[in-house]
């Protein structure tokens, strides 16, 4: 009677497991879960590092671990697409990695998750641009819908000095959008080997850091191991494990159920950062958000 050795019984568990259905809705579930908690995260170690000496080590620690899963692969390690590469790289890596960085300094956690994930709003006008894409009827509610929502969050008609975190949070928003659809019209020009696109991009996207060095203070950080945790949590967990979590589910899910992503977040994150920080939105703030969660529903479903 002949029996597998533990790398071959570990391969064959591997591949059941894989299979199994239920597998994609419960890596979602994780995925969801962890990318609302991520802003709660980020809120908190940001209270021990700079914005420009956190954007920095924790842009490293994900683009890093990303190129690394490329290499660790062994082979298509030669750059594909470098120039469209680059493109995303700079667009969502570095600039929207830096905008939501500096949003979360003086924005609430939840509020800057609810208003970076106008995303899809963005998405919509951007395909339609670039993708030569059409504005469906729902889509058009939908941005009516945001627009209400982001109204009552930013509320200009009360300005009292806190408007600039909102706006960096919905500019995160958009250039999110912007990255997602430079990568869809890549995919469109013929095949692309998805881990190969995103560790090039990754990587590129450091290129810029050595130039916010200045603006950087590491003697300030105050180490501790919630510090160090949560480092590892935003860089390789919510970056660069999270997005390859996602390249996987795009394969094996439908995706208007991935779309639901964009809903689920900020609604998550938004229940962390009350039950964790204490930020619980106003009354128009909640009406706000309820708001722009209708129209990404609609969005999802156009």
């Amino acid at each position: 009677m002949s029996t597998l050795n533990p790398a071959r019984r570990l391969a064959a568990n591997l591949a059941t497991l894989s299979g199994s259905r239920w597998l994609p809705y419960a890596l979602f579930a994780g995925l969801v879960t962890m990318w609302a908690y991520n802003y709660v995260v980020m809120k908190v170690t940001l209270q021990a590092a700079t914005p420009i000496t956190h954007l920095i080590l924790r842009t490293t620690i994900g683009s890093l671990t990303l190129f690394g899963v490329l290499l660790a692969r062994g082979h298509g390690i030669r750059p594909q697409r470098l120039r469209d590469a680059a493109r995303v790289g700079l667009t969502t890596t570095f600039a929207y990695g830096l905008t939501v960085t500096l949003a979360l300094v003086a924005g609430a956690a939840g509020r800057t998750s609810v208003l970076v994930f106008t995303m899809p709003f963005w998405v919509a006008l951007l395909s339609r641009w670039l993708l030569a894409e059409p504005l469906t009827a729902n889509a058009r509610r939908a941005m009516a819908a945001g627009f209400a929502g982001l109204m009552l969050i930013v509320a200009p008609w009360q300005l009292h000095g806190g408007v600039l975190p909102m706006l960096l949070a919905v500019l995160a928003g958009l250039l999110w959008a912007l990255g997602s659809v430079l990568t869809k019209k890549t995919a469109q020009q013929g095949q692309l080997d998805s881990l190969n696109f995103s560790g090039w991009q990754a990587l590129i996207g450091l290129a810029p850091l050595p130039l916010l060095l200045p603006f950087a203070d590491f003697a300030a950080i105050h180490w501790s191991p919630a510090f160090v945790l949560g480092m590892v949590y935003s860089g390789v967990f919510s970056s660069a494990v999270g997005w390859l979590a996602w390249l996987w589910l795009l394969r094996r899910l439908p995706a208007s159920t991935l779309s639901f992503n964009a809903l689920v977040i900020p609604v998550l994150a938004v229940a962390m950062a009350a039950a964790s920080l204490g930020e619980w939105p106003g009354g128009g703030e909640l009406l706000g958000m309820l708001l722009i969660g209708g129209g990404i529903v609609l969005i999802a479903r156009r």
